[in-house]
């Protein structure tokens, strides 16, 4: 009797548990081998999953450790084509389906819905089609949804809104039609992307948004929707990124700007907005882009835009503005794209336009502009303006009349023979003034010269001395095709310098741009610091210029060793797979090394400590052998060891935004815990591939929290890490294919070497990256630790 009790409580405690019985292992391998049969795999990705293995072994399986199940399946980017079978609802333990970037067609199995652990699904980039299944909204456990770039069709489904865990939710460039279920105001309040651009959907912008008080990026961009905007949206503080360009919006801008100050990007244009743009925009400070463009907007730009001064785009083209463009608009330095175009802007082209140096492209076309064209600049660039449409314009450059069709400036014959005596007189006494003012500061620079040369031991052969003549012929009158790199403090060229035996030497050349505030004053004293500054991962500073160009401007300049692979910028996030220049695990923790020492040079070896405070992949360059060398830090800070002592710097504070300490924000003084900060976000974005200032790692969702919010697994499973696991398991296997022991049991070792390395460099980044600066690893610390990572790779 007692043995029949005890039965029925077994069965009793084992009935809830019963599917999870009967889906185990083995019908995990099955479901897998399902998925494959269905599937054509031209990279010959799959070939790992066979019938006779352990599933937890396969490329692109992860498992739990308790019990062995399939917890994530990572199949991105393989160029896979087939259907979704109905049997990976078996995989009960999947926590994490990553299928993005294949050739995928057919419907998602409503079955799909059963994996109640599923807590991240990405199908996003294939070519799925039909109705988004209603079953989906059963995964309460989902945090991130990603179905973009595919062709599914249909309402988006009401079920949706009872995703209540979710904090991504990413629709867009899909065939959705209908209006938005106001269900989707169920969703959770700590959803931070709300992406549904490129469809056919209608209605107006639901009410209720303002819930979502964690939202970082709101996209709606190229649907049909009408109405107002709502004023609701005002109240979305974190709101970094508004995307709403493209619809049918109409009705005056509402006020909404003045507390979504962390807004980076605002696309509105080509709706139908009237009414004057809203001066609560002075409020966005840190806004990179704005897009008003092709709406009926009226009145006069104002001159709070103008004061943005993180600007690179700014678009008002298509409306109806009118007044004159006011001298303001040229100190916006970092603007790169200016599109007034289709206005009915008058008066005279600001002159100074011609002092950004970073505008590509110049649209003032179609407008009632008048008077002489401006001549410097990036007026001396054809390609990179547009002046058509505007009748009162003149030049007296042929090119300008012959290209932009302007009027060519005439000064009448009276006018040229009363005004010439005179101008021939003061031209006289001026040319007179100047050589004898050019005589006393050429002597007065030459003397200084002398004392601030950089370089102790100068390239043999080539001057200590360097002039302004000597760098101007080096990289051919600066052109543009020696311009290798532009930042906030100046431009790099490369140039080509004759040396005395008749050789030539190939340096890289740091144009000062001495507009910034304090760069002039300081530029000597530092010069004289850098001489004592010596280490191999440092790019060395071969000696200075300060003196004056051909128009008796102050001229100031850096010559330093020239890096032909470039920075580490380029080599992380543009690097072809196919060429080879995709940097390797091992690689990756190399420069990693080289940076921490350089840095930790910096702050513990040298006389003063020097904080570097702009830290970033753009400035860590890449010699021939790839060896990592950190430039810009002889325009940093030179921190004094006596805290009551005064900081000397070149330049106010800069960094770049996504590496900056967060206690910068707060007014604090630069420090060498800044630094270690911005290393440590380096070494984030160079295992993850994901940068600091994607649309959702930004100042609400750093990068930093980002992964300090996953597991182990979680990281190495991202796409750049897995990837660089991969490849590292797969070059040790090539590389031992004569070791009789080589095969899966050597590549599944060498992974798991690669997981556990990564895992550990991770470590290192958020040690580096504490909120706290005194709870963070100083240079020394993270250094110590990556070469003990290191010392662990190699082979014994």
């Amino acid at each position: 009797m007692m043995g029949f009790i005890r039965f029925i409580l077994i069965l009793c405690f084992l009935l809830p548990h019963f599917h999870d019985i009967l889906c185990n292992i083995d019908s995990d391998r099955d479901a897998l081998l399902s998925f494959k049969s269905q599937l054509r795999d031209p990279k010959n990705y799959l070939s790992s999953w066979t019938s006779g293995s352990n599933p937890c072994i396969w490329n692109g399986v992860t498992c739990s450790e308790v019990g062995e199940r399939v917890q994530y399946l990572a199949l991105s980017e393989l160029h896979l084509s087939g259907k979704l079978p109905a049997r990976l609802s078996n995989l009960t333990y999947l926590n994490s389906l990553d299928l993005s970037g294949n050739n995928l067609h057919g419907e998602i199995p409503h079955e799909l819905g059963h994996l109640q652990r599923l807590q991240n699904l990405d199908l996003s980039n294939n070519k799925l089609t039909g109705k988004v299944p209603p079953s989906l909204g059963n995964l309460f456990s989902m945090k991130s949804l990603v179905l973009a770039r595919n062709r599914f069709e249909g309402e988006i489904p009401t079920e949706l809104g009872n995703l209540s865990s979710l904090s991504y939710l990413a629709l867009s460039d899909n065939y959705f039609s209908g209006e938005l279920p106001s269900s989707l105001v169920n969703m959770s309040s700590d959803l931070k992307l709300f992406h549904v651009g490129h469809n056919w959907l209608t209605g107006n912008i639901p009410p209720g948004i303002k819930k979502f008080q964690n939202l970082l990026s709101l996209s709606f961009e190229n649907n049909f929707f009408s109405g107002e905007l709502p004023s609701e949206m005002g109240a979305l503080q974190r709101l970094q990124n508004i995307d709403i360009h493209g619809n049918r919006l109409s009705g005056q801008i509402s006020d909404i700007f003045c507390n979504i100050t962390n807004l980076y990007t605002l696309a509105m244009g080509n709706n139908q907005f009237s009414g004057r743009i809203p001066t609560s925009i002075r409020q966005c400070k840190v806004l990179f882009s704005l897009d008003l463009r092709m709406n009926r907007l009226r009145g006069t730009i104002p001159k709070e835009i103008f004061q943005l001064s993180y600007l690179t785009s700014l678009n008002l083209a298509g409306n109806s503005l009118h007044g004159s463009l006011p001298p303001e608009v040229g100190t916006m330095t970092q603007l790169e794209t200016l599109d007034l175009s289709s206005n009915n802007l008058v008066g005279p082209i600001p002159v100074s336009l011609e002092n950004l140096h970073y505008l590509q492209k110049l649209n003032l076309s179609f407008n009632h502009l008048e008077g002489e064209v401006p001549v410097k600049g990036l007026f001396t660039n054809l390609t990179k303006f547009d002046l058509r449409g505007n009748n009162q314009l003149c030049s007296l450059n042929k090119e300008i009349v012959q290209n932009s069709g302007v009027l060519r400036c005439v000064v009448g014959k009276k006018k040229r023979k009363i005004l010439l005596p005179i101008i021939l007189a003061v031209v006289g006494a001026t040319a007179l003034f100047i050589s004898m003012l050019f005589l006393f500061w050429t002597i007065k620079k030459e003397r200084k010269e002398r004392k601030t040369s950089v370089s102790s031991e100068p390239f043999r052969g080539l001057p200590q001395n360097i002039t302004y003549g000597d760098i101007r012929r080096a990289t051919d009158n600066f052109a543009a095709e020696n311009l290798i790199g532009k930042g906030v403090f100046g431009s790099v060229y490369k140039g080509v310098f004759s040396l005395s035996a008749g050789e030539t030497a190939t340096l890289a050349v740091k144009v000062l741009d001495l507009q910034q505030s304090k760069a002039s004053k300081s530029f000597n004293a530092e010069c004289e610091a850098l001489k004592n500054v010596r280490h191999r991962n440092l790019v060395k500073v071969i000696t200075s210029c300060s003196s004056l160009d051909y128009n008796g401007e102050e001229f100031k300049a850096l010559v330093m060793q020239f890096m032909p692979n470039g920075n580490l910028d380029l080599k992380i996030h543009t690097g072809d797979e196919e060429s080879g220049s995709i940097l390797t695990l091992m690689q990756r923790l190399s420069i990693a090394i080289d940076v921490a020492s350089a840095v930790e040079y910096l702050h513990h070896d040298c006389h003063s400590p020097i904080a570097h405070c702009d830290l970033k992949p753009a400035n860590v360059l890449l010699d021939e052998n790839m060896t990592a060398h950190v430039v810009d830090f002889g325009l940093a800070r030179f921190l004094s060891r006596n805290t009551s002592e005064k900081q000397s710097s070149t330049l106010a504070l800069k960094g770049s935004i996504g590496y900056i300490a967060p206690e910068y924000g707060f007014g604090s003084k630069a420090s060498t815990e800044g630094d270690v900060y911005s290393f440590g976000i380096l070494v984030l974005e160079m295992f993850t591939g994901k940068r600091p200032t994607d649309e959702m790692f930004k100042e609400g969702l750093s990068l930093s929290k980002f992964v300090s919010a996953m597991d182990e697994n979680e990281v190495v499973m991202m796409g750049g890490a897995r990837r660089l696991i991969e490849d590292y398991g797969y070059s040790k296997q090539s590389s031992n294919s004569d070791d009789h022991s080589s095969g899966f049991d050597s590549n599944t070792h060498w992974m798991r070497k690669a997981e556990e390395c990564i895992a550990d460099v991770i470590r290192v980044g958020l040690s580096c990256t504490a909120y706290q600066p005194k709870e963070r690893w100083s240079m020394r610390e993270a250094l110590s630790k990556l070469q003990a990572i290191n010392h662990s790779m190699l082979p014994f």
